[in-house]
């Protein structure tokens, strides 16, 4: 085995005794190569690679990972099989089916668009007379909680009766299980399969059948898991299958990064589950990070340490670690502010730069300025602005506008007819759509005119009207030469644009995505100095071009969920307000679950970076700052941390030190020192409610979290897993916040 330089930390990791392990790693732990020098060290030590298995999350690490153990082992040597669970119940599916046990599958894999069409046909049959007129109107709320519910039940591998009655869900989502049920027999009927049901359809069948088990189960000496923290309950029975008596299972993750509970990922697992199934399990730690410096890891620390989930521990920087530069830059117009900096850099730090962002709607006018600027970048997990349905749309309408519409060959009007007809829809079959369109693209000018006069009787009062507002939209903007904003404004007013995306569409994620993306290409057209629509065409053309040039480098944008894993040179965070994360048409409420994903989400973004930080936010005085922001105390964090990059013993803050703060400067023999009448950093508005928090804390009764709200009450688990419920009303008398 070659000598390699480990840390203490990862030595023992490496070379201990096989045995059950839960392994807490921060981010930029260098767990992946510790990891694999650990299989390594075991295949040394004569065990049989057959009889080693390694899961990992998603393909992409899969595959990330088998390279570096190959690297470690070298070209030629063996390693043991590398997998993801849900290619390890596909394989098992597929196993059974050649058994007998199955019955073949036939066509693709299930999309989600898929899945929402046949929900579509299938939840009026099982709604009461009284509820069919309230899924007209709130389709898509019905169809992402059906959804959510078919594939949360399946992850959790519950019977849908059961699965309802602890969900929390309204009663009027009693129709449910009856929905599941009706779905998975049209799905057995048909002989089609979801992604879900690679896991589901073997783990039930094993279950089902115990004499099955011989086929799954010991087979293994040693089984290692990572990013176990994103574990659901299907994925933990599955591993518990194969494991066996036999195997000796390493689950390796961190609670901290759970940013996946919408798949119903299950943190507890790692905190405390795992050990439960696991007896004599023991806990090993890699606590320092490999990826950035102090500034990076006290906002990091600060803003985690109010996670409920969160278990105190410090994450540190290993002293090899460049002095990461963190600037929260406060600006009204973050585009400018962004392609200003991102002009200033060369070529090769621009290539190890990534833009990351919380939805992709975001990206609408970031790659139009990214453009006009003519800086290169490359998209990673999206087609881009240009392919997208919003983009076609939207030129669809300026050509309306400046005349060349009426020029095109009616083949070609007909096309855009048919998807300026869904933008937004106009409320008839997509048959009917098909031959209206034709019909009306036959004419080369007037077009709103005709549609009122195309018309059919028989339709619904509703149909008509969506149809009367597609007409009057495409009479508004035939041969206007307003400028482009006002064009827009006009078409949306006319159409109720907004509105019908957000109650028309298969999903409430999907049509939150177009509402914000054609919002961000209006906040582009508003930055535009072009004063007609054939202006702002030759500008979109000009731009597309340069889009055409295959950019093997540049600026990377992905999201925050796609960075995952993944860390770059210089990181920028665009849009940290509350607009930008509870701001979602869909959310009704703000919940402690909503808040505490959102927080995890951002510290797996911030904790991408190495060199440099940049954090977009809105002025510090304005009503739309994001919470988090506050939760980090970012003066005095960032104060504390240049005070050890500069090797001083003392640093001076206007506030008294957080717990986590202290704490960290402790860890560097740092004095904290504040004048003689500091107080406690103030409270944002967001913390007026106190149960709005995660943690909290009782004058008497010490720590807890807030589990539950319901009208003029809330709910709190204390440390001792005691629960209580409390009245708002006199919450501030009682309790308050903790670090």
């Amino acid at each position: 085995m070659p000598e390699i330089s480990l840390t203490p930390e990862q030595r023992i990791i490496v070379d201990a005794p096989v045995a059950h392990y839960v392994i807490r790693a921060v981010a930029g732990s260098g767990k992946t190569t510790t990891l694999a020098h650990r299989i390594n060290k075991l295949l040394a030590d004569g065990y049989d690679p057959r009889r080693l298995l390694v899961l990992m999350f998603n393909k992409s690490a899969q595959l990330d990972f088998q390279k570096k153990l190959q690297s470690v082992r070298g070209e030629g040597q063996s390693i043991p099989e590398v997998r993801t669970f849900h290619a390890m119940g596909f394989r098992l599916y597929k196993r059974f089916i050649e058994l007998g046990v199955l019955a073949p599958y036939q066509g693709n894999i299930l999309s989600e668009r898929e899945i929402q069409f046949h929900l579509l046909q299938l939840v009026p049959q099982v709604l009461s007379p009284e509820q069919q007129n309230e899924f007209k109107r709130y389709k898509k709320e019905y169809l992402d909680v059906a959804a959510s519910f078919i594939d949360q039940c399946k992850s959790q591998l519950d019977d849908p009766h059961s699965f309802f009655k602890h969900s929390g869900l309204e009663n009027k989502f009693g129709f449910l299980p009856s929905l599941f049920e009706r779905f998975e027999q049209w799905r057995n009927d048909h002989s089609r399969i979801s992604y879900a049901d690679m896991l589901y359809t073997p783990v039930k069948t094993i279950i089902a059948k115990p004499e099955l088990r011989d086929l799954v189960s010991n087979k293994m000496d040693v089984i290692l898991v990572d990013e176990y923290q994103d574990t659901n309950d299907i994925q933990h029975t599955l591993l518990s299958l194969i494991a066996g008596e036999r195997a000796k299972v390493t689950i390796v993750g961190d609670p901290d990064q759970t940013i996946y509970e919408f798949r119903g990922a299950k943190p507890q697992y790692m905190l405390s589950g795992f050990a439960e199934e696991y007896k004599h399990c023991e806990s090993l730690k890699l606590s320092t990070s490999f990826r950035y410096g102090h500034q990076v890891a006290l906002l990091a620390n600060q803003l985690i340490a109010h996670s409920p989930y969160h278990d105190d521990a410090l994450c540190i920087p290993a002293k090899s670690n460049p002095h990461t530069a963190v600037e929260l830059c406060e600006t009204q117009n973050e585009l400018i502010s962004l392609v200003t900096r991102l002009a200033k850099h060369d070529a090769s730090q621009r290539n190890q730069t990534a833009i990351l962002v919380r939805y992709w709607s975001q990206t609408a006018n970031l790659e139009l300025a990214l453009l006009r600027a003519n800086l290169p970048y490359v998209l990673n997990g999206f087609r881009g602005i240009f392919g997208s349905d919003e983009m076609y749309a939207i030129r669809s309408l300026l050509e309306l506008a400046d005349g060349s519409f009426a020029q095109m060959p009616p083949t070609m009007r007909e096309q855009a007819f048919i998807q300026l007809a869904r933008f937004p829809h106009v409320g008839i079959n997509e048959r009917q759509i098909q031959l209206f369109m034709h019909q009306l693209a036959q004419h080369s000018s007037r077009w709103g005119h005709h549609v009122l006069n195309m018309i059919p009787s028989d339709l619904s009062r509703f149909q008509k009207l969506k149809l009367e507002r597609f007409a009057k939209g495409l009479s508004a903007l035939e041969n206007n030469t307003n400028p482009p904003r006002q064009l827009f404004k006009q078409y949306i007013q006319e159409t109720k644009l907004f509105d019908e995306l957000k109650t028309s569409g298969l999903s409430q994620d999907a049509s939150d995505e177009q509402v914000r993306t054609v919002k961000n290409l209006m906040a582009f057209m508003a930055e535009s100095r072009t004063e007609n629509a054939n202006a702002l065409l030759n500008e979109l053309a000009a731009l597309e071009e340069r889009t055409q040039i295959q950019h093997a480098q540049g600026i990377h944008i992905t999201s925050m969920h796609r960075a995952k894993g993944l860390e770059w040179e210089h990181v920028v965070l665009p849009g940290l307000s509350e607009t930008t994360f509870f701001s979602s048409s869909g959310r009704k409420e703000i919940s402690p679950q909503d808040i505490a994903s959102e927080r995890r989400l951002i510290y797996v973004a911030m904790t991408r970076a190495k060199q440099s930080l940049l954090m977009l936010c809105p002025k510090s005085d304005s009503k739309d700052g994001l919470r988090f922001l506050h939760e980090m105390q970012s003066e005095s964090a960032l104060h504390i941390a240049r005070s050890i990059e500069r090797q001083q013993n003392t640093a001076q803050l206007k506030t008294l030190a957080s717990k986590t703060l202290q704490r960290y400067a402790d860890t560097f023999s740092i004095m904290l020192t504040t004048p003689s009448k500091a107080e406690r950093p103030t409270l944002s508005n967001f913390d007026q409610a106190i149960w709005q928090a995660d943690i909290i804390e009782h004058k008497s009764m010490g720590r807890g979290r807030v589990v539950q709200e319901e009208g003029e009450t809330f709910t709190v688990q204390f440390d001792d897993n005691e629960r209580r419920v409390f009245s708002k009303r006199y919450a501030d008398k009682m309790f308050a916040l903790t670090d």
